[in-house]
């Protein structure tokens, strides 16, 4: 990290693979000789600590563990555990737009922003789809994952909006492999266990394009396969690494029947491992501590042939999955089971009671940088709004951000069409939609409650489209931000 005075002392690493005794017998030394100091002079000498290896300091031994939890050492109000907005980006904006949540004045709160044009651009007046060239960096800003804070972009850049620190990872392997294999990659940060992030490139089979050579006997073999090779950017070493993950269980199928497959490929990370919802009839349980795999059948079954919005995400009870109905992943007892949560059709809503709520607010990120100079009237205003405030005690069902209530058969006229998901609540178990693409809805699975949240469309988004009848395609992501500053390989 830049302004570091040497390489920091490392505490020891504490992801290493279940060992043969030898592993055993150092971690009870290391009990041993935390068991020499007295619990306070131990506290006093952990709260020394940066945050980055306090959260690494736990995964030493038990004492260490206990004295950081006890003590509550590690700040919560550091880490990813509340909401602060969404993400939001529409095909022909260069930038992610942001809808943030209600600004509060309350102490402690911290300003919040998703604009990411504080990141080094290439051309950044190129601010418009049909000003592309070469060497126009456009597409860097696609967000293709987040995890607990931290986001991952296009250009394999690493990014944390709330602290604005990135890291562009080094050139990795290439994004296909033989048999017309392509590589996604997926973001794993958890500040509580580890300072460092991994980036996982992982998998897929993928249709042919015309003129593509088929090889037979790919076609016909298992997949996933027996051994999965993976490669895997870890922060720690600031290098790529190759590595196979073994399949416990079956196989999904084979490689040429899920290749007709087709859907969004999402992922979860949570206790240490990785969902990834990969092919439309199957999802992927890779344990990170062993190098391990399952597959996972989805909750009824499903035609690979069709186009299905499905999203995999992590919430209040675990792993949720939501293909127009809710289920939850149910892993006591070593098996795998599919409880199902919500059995109504959310593209069809019955819902009992539909609040207004204090608007969330769409910072208009595009338009401000590249339209809004124009307009002297507009710059005023994006000077004034360029940061939203949030407080981690406010939360979604807070009844004070609540105006009123109606009962939804005396609104007759509040009918929403083409519902689309845009993701889960970290912590409780409400779903976020859009309406028509113009507005956020929170959802409420207990109670079945909807709460209009504000708009998400952007300001004067036409200018921008190529076309105007164009159909809009947006992709959005939860924003729960993360404050610990010391970044691993920031510029």
């Amino acid at each position: 990290m830049a302004g570091d005075a040497g390489q920091p002392l490392k505490p020891p690493d504490a992801t290493a693979a279940h060992g043969d005794g030898r592993e055993e017998e150092e971690e009870e030394e290391l009990e041993d000789q935390a068991a020499r100091l007295p619990d306070d002079v131990l506290a006093d000498i952990l709260r020394r600590v940066p945050p980055r290896w306090l959260a690494a300091s736990r995964c030493v031994c038990r004492a260490w563990r206990d004295a950081v939890d006890g003590r509550r050492l590690l700040r919560a109000d550091l880490l990813s555990l509340s909401l602060a907005g969404l993400f939001v980006h529409f095909d022909e904006h260069k930038l992610p737009e942001f809808l943030a949540r209600p600004s509060s004045s309350a102490a402690g709160a911290r300003a919040v922003s998703g604009n990411l044009s504080f990141l080094p651009s290439a051309s950044p007046n190129c601010g418009y789809y049909w000003q592309r060239s070469k060497g126009c960096d456009w597409k860097n800003y696609n967000i293709k994952d987040h995890c607990n804070g931290l986001l991952l972009l296009h250009n394999n850049c690493v990014v944390n909006p709330a602290t604005r620190q990135w890291n562009i990872l080094p050139k990795g392997p290439g994004k296909r492999g033989a048999g017309n294999v392509r590589y996604r990659a997926r973001l794993v940060y958890d500040p509580m266990v580890s300072p460092y992030y991994k980036v996982f490139k992982i998998p897929t089979v993928a249709y042919y394009c015309r003129g593509e050579e088929v090889d037979p006997s790919m076609e016909e073999s298992q997949w996933p396969p027996f051994l999965c090779k993976m490669f895997v950017y870890s922060s720690k070493s600031g290098c790529w690494e190759e590595k196979d993950f073994v399949r416990e269980g079956d196989a999904a199928g084979t490689a040429g029947k899920l290749r007709a497959g087709y859907s969004e490929f999402s992922a979860a990370y949570f206790r240490g491992t990785l969902y990834l919802h990969c092919q439309t009839d199957f999802l992927m349980r890779v344990s990170l501590s062993d190098n391990t795999y399952s597959v996972i059948k989805p909750p009824m079954g499903l035609n690979v042939e069709d186009y299905l919005e499905i999203k995999i995400a992590k919430s209040e009870k675990g792993l949720y999955f939501c293909w127009l109905r809710v289920w939850i992943l149910n892993e006591s007892c070593g098996q795998m089971v599919w409880m199902l949560k919500h059995d109504k059709d959310l593209k069809h809503m019955p819902c009992q009671w539909f609040c207004r709520r204090v608007k969330w607010v769409l910072e208009d990120i595009n338009y401000n940088l590249f339209r809004a100079s124009k307009f002297q009237q507009d710059n005023k205003k994006e000077t004034t709004e360029e940061k939203f405030e949030w407080n981690s005690d406010e939360d979604v069902e807070d009844k004070n951000m609540v105006d009123h209530g109606h009962s939804l058969e005396d609104k007759k006229a509040l009918v929403y069409y083409d519902i689309e998901l845009l993701g889960f609540h970290p912590n409780k178990e409400i779903v976020f939609l859009s309406a028509s693409q113009q507005t956020c809805l929170a959802y409420h699975l207990n109670g079945s409650k909807i709460e209009e949240l504000g708009n998400i469309y952007p300001k004067d988004y036409y200018w921008f489209k190529e076309l105007a009848n164009e159909q809009e395609h947006i992709k959005s992501f939860i924003y729960t931000p993360c404050w610990i500053e010391e970044f691993p390989g920031s510029n």
